[in-house]
């Protein structure tokens, strides 16, 4: 098969990810998709470090080894601990790699009027200051403030999100330091844009950044330049994997998912399978060409 007509491979720790893999469906029709959720260990965003680096690196491998013309991480939590590693086997397999945390933050800082930026995010997004990190290095004069919010990913995983009371609820206690600050809030997890209703209602004034779009435009970016954009020719596969809980991905993928009919199709049925340490193992013997243990 030609490496032009390899699917794009997309993951998140849960359904998050739909979000971004929607935006680059929008963006790039003719691109075939293949999507892993890995439902048995969400959320990502409590794990430690060490922990996400593993699980990214197996997701990682188990969609390599299907595959994939480029890996797109569809998860702040795993962009910001695991995308390194990921971009260095990456390179040598010559697959290019992806994350959602740089589109966003280019988008972030073409909105601020004021320099004041806020980012929500998951325990690990935050605690490992990747944003503002960038942010402050791109621009040292920002005024840039994190706040943790780990319930939402349960609440949109749940599907109480829009302006469900709860969401709204939550929203208020998480970000009642953030009122009349801000004029941009970063939505530091790929869940987030699910309580975007409530997230607007607390912060009426600021402009929210849902990094999925930006991302889809990083990703169309990047085909090209690599020459791996798909010619049209004939109808794209999506294919959705998930590593635990068929049912509940399937009745919740079409909130995520939006008003694209055929993907939210494709989400009803979708493959599960189960990764393991030999799933990276099999990418990185591959690169040198030995068997996996």
């Amino acid at each position: 098969m030609p490496i032009h007509d390899l699917p794009i491979g997309v993951f998140d720790s849960g359904v998050g990810g739909l979000t971004v893999l929607a935006a680059i469906a929008g963006l790039l029709p003719d691109e075939h998709l293949l999507y892993l959720g890995d439902t048995a260990r969400v959320p990502y965003g409590t794990r430690s470090p060490e922990t996400v680096v593993r699980y990214s690196e197996r997701v990682a491998g188990h969609l390599m080894g299907r595959g994939i013309k480029a890996l797109v991480v569809a998860c702040n939590t795993a962009t910001t601990w695991a995308l390194p590693a990921l971009e260095a086997t990456g390179r040598e397999h010559g697959v290019p790699v992806l994350g959602v945390i740089e589109p966003g933050i280019q988008h972030a800082l073409a909105l601020t009027r004021s320099g004041h930026v806020a980012v929500i995010g998951t325990e690990g997004t935050i605690r490992g200051g990747r944003y503002a990190d960038r942010l402050l290095e791109l621009r040292p004069e920002l005024r840039v403030e994190q706040v943790a919010c780990p319930l939402f990913v349960g609440l949109a995983e749940e599907g109480w999100a829009g302006d469900d009371p709860i969401a709204l609820l939550a929203a208020r206690r998480y970000l009642a330091g953030l009122v009349d600050g801000p004029d941009t809030v970063i939505l530091g997890c790929t869940h987030y844009p699910l309580l975007e209703p409530a997230i607007q209602a607390v912060l009426p004034g600021a402009t929210l950044v849902d990094s999925a779009q930006a991302t889809a435009q990083a990703t169309r970016a990047m085909l090209q330049v690599q020459g791996l954009l798909r010619p049209a020719a004939g109808a794209r596969r999506v294919h959705y994997l998930v590593t635990d809980n068929v049912e509940r991905f399937a009745s919740t993928a079409a909130s995520f998912l939006g008003h694209q009919p055929e993907l939210v199709e494709g989400a009803r049925h979708p493959e599960l399978v189960d990764i393991d340490e030999r799933d990276h193992l099999h990418w990185r013997s591959a690169l040198k060409g030995q068997p996996a243990a």
